[in-house]
């Protein structure tokens, strides 16, 4: 893995056992803990661009999720319970107590169940750029989602769920996997070009294509874990962020059927990997919304009210 030497001074890289599972991850800076959750075809490093600036403000932590990157790579354990409990496993170990988590892609909807059974932990959710998994309006984006049907759908969804053929079929062409989706959903592909060889080194080893696609193959599981916040909707601050290219303002339209108190809306000149994409767009919007939610949290205190 290369990184310049002003990167390697702020952050550190470890690995902690939490939940049964060994969990990379790197931290750096000071003040209230950040957790960076990355989501499909990505590790720790797509957040690369966003965590020197983040780490003058906050404390940050960006680990690799189970089957992605330098962590265990099991063949269980990709529903959105049991990846949230993963991370909230190694945030206890490190002696936070409450934390602002910002997830993309497929680590969003763990984080998003993270925040709902363990509101007392979670001071916000930023949510970037991936549907709510609720059975009905994944049904419409399956349906109607015109910037993606040209290319097929979402048809790596339901791909995944042919056992053991994508990994015939990918295996040995991890590269041409990877840049399809970058050259298909990005507004910039070369934005991400200096990301690929960093996931190829842990993409294409023994484990590395069908961890990727865990979370794909629990889908239906985290979507039953999910359905509930229709009828017990989060309350603490949510920012919603979606590319142009990509999602758009469905983003906040989404997470408004499950959390009371929604931000956000659209990233201009941006396609579904916004971390890579639009850093300084997406530093710039968290240093707003973490900064209000800090102070609205210290009113509240002051004023002794609880929630």
């Amino acid at each position: 893995m290369t990184q310049n030497t002003n990167f390697d001074q702020k952050f550190s890289h470890h690995t902690a056992i939490a939940n049964d599972i060994t969990i990379n991850y790197a931290i750096g800076g000071k003040g209230e803990p950040v957790l960076l959750w990355h989501g499909f075809l990505e590790t720790w490093y797509c957040w690369r661009k966003v965590m020197p600036a983040l780490a003058e403000r906050y404390t940050v932590i960006a680990p690799d999720m189970r089957g992605y990157g330098d962590s265990d790579k099991p063949e269980q354990g990709y529903d959105a319970r049991t990846l949230a409990e993963d991370f909230r496993q190694l945030i206890q170990q490190l002696g936070f107590h409450q934390i602002h988590l910002v997830a993309h892609d497929m680590g969003a909807p763990p984080a998003l169940l993270y925040a709902s059974e363990y509101p007392n932990e979670v001071l916000s959710l930023t949510y970037l750029d991936e549907p709510v998994l609720l059975e009905e309006p994944l049904q419409q984006i399956f349906k109607f989602a015109p910037e993606t049907m040209h290319n097929g759908g979402l048809w790596w969804w339901t791909f995944a769920l042919a056992r053991d053929l994508p990994e015939q079929l990918i295996v040995g062409h991890e590269r041409e996997f990877l840049t399809y989706f970058y050259n298909t959903y990005c507004y910039d592909p070369n934005s991400i070009n200096d990301a690929v060889e960093e996931y190829l080194r842990t993409f294409a080893t023994p484990g590395g294509v069908s961890g990727a696609l865990g979370v794909y193959r629990a889908v239906f599981e985290s979507i039953q874990q999910t359905n509930p916040l229709l009828q017990n909707k989060i309350k603490i601050p949510v920012l919603a962020l979606g590319g142009e290219k990509s999602m758009g303002d469905r983003v906040k339209a989404m997470l408004q059927n499950v959390a009371d108190n929604v931000y956000g809306g659209v990233v201009e000149r941006c396609g579904h990997f916004i971390p890579d994409e639009r850093p300084d767009d997406l530093v710039d919007r968290l240093f707003t919304f973490l900064a209000d939610v800090s102070k609205s949290t210290s009113e509240t205190a002051a004023s002794g009210v609880t929630q």
